[in-house]
Formats: C-alpha cells, structure tokens, sequence
C-alpha cells in the first residue's frame, strides 16, 4: 500500500522553483488542492506539478522552506525530475547572489557527469 511522503529540501524560492519549471518544461498548476487518497492528506499548497502521470507538490514549511509530498511508490518516476528541479534551482541560486556580490560570470562549463563549473570575477 502506499504511503504519503514529505521530502525536506533546502527550497526556499518558489518563483525560482517555477522559472527551472518552465525550462524544464514541466507542468504545474499554483495554489490547487493535493489529495493523497491512499492516506486521506488533502490540502492547498503552491505547487503541483504531474510529470508521467504523476502529481507531486510544493508546499511551505514553518521553517521557510518547502518539502516535497507526493506518493511513496511514485516517487521512483518523480525522483530524477526532483534532481534536475534541484540543480537547476541551485543553479539560479548561485547565479543571482554572485551578480549579487558584484561578481561577473566568465566562463560556464556542464561536464560529461552533468556537474556545472562556473568561473565567476570581481575587478576592483
């Protein structure tokens, strides 16, 4: 029988998280309600997104970051999304505090294991 899962993950943007939706090209809806009926969970949260026929969700914890919930067996199809959503929410992440920082990007290479390098410069 499955079983209602909350993954705790270090998002704290979703406007980020729906920008890396979108190049992913990736479905969502905003601020719909998530039914898990196996374990009677339902409730509104910000995200749902359905890849293969699959719905997961995004949705706000206390601490000021989201979990993901979804469905304990489908979580097989819905985990190597979840790597790329990770990565590319990261990606942005570091992009936006390095401009922040006052930082240019120089040079940006995804290597054969998929593991981005940037090589980012100040000149002072």
């Amino acid at each position: 029988m499955s079983k209602f899962v909350r993954v705790k993950t270090e998002v704290r943007d979703l406007t980020v998280v729906k920008q890396v939706l979108d190049e992913l090209s990736l479905r969502y809806a905003e601020n719909q309600r998530y039914t898990h009926r196996w374990s009677g969970f339902s409730g509104e949260v910000p995200l749902v997104v359905e890849v293969k026929g699959v719905k997961f969700a995004f949705r706000n914890t206390a601490e000021e970051r989201c979990e993901v919930i979804g469905d304990d067996m489908q979580m097989a199809v819905v985990q190597p999304y979840l790597n790329a959503i990770y990565q590319r929410y990261a990606y942005h992440k570091v992009r936006s505090e390095v401009e922040r920082a006052g930082f240019t990007l120089v040079e940006e290479e995804t290597g054969a294991d998929r593991v981005i390098r940037m090589t980012v410069r100040r000149w002072s």
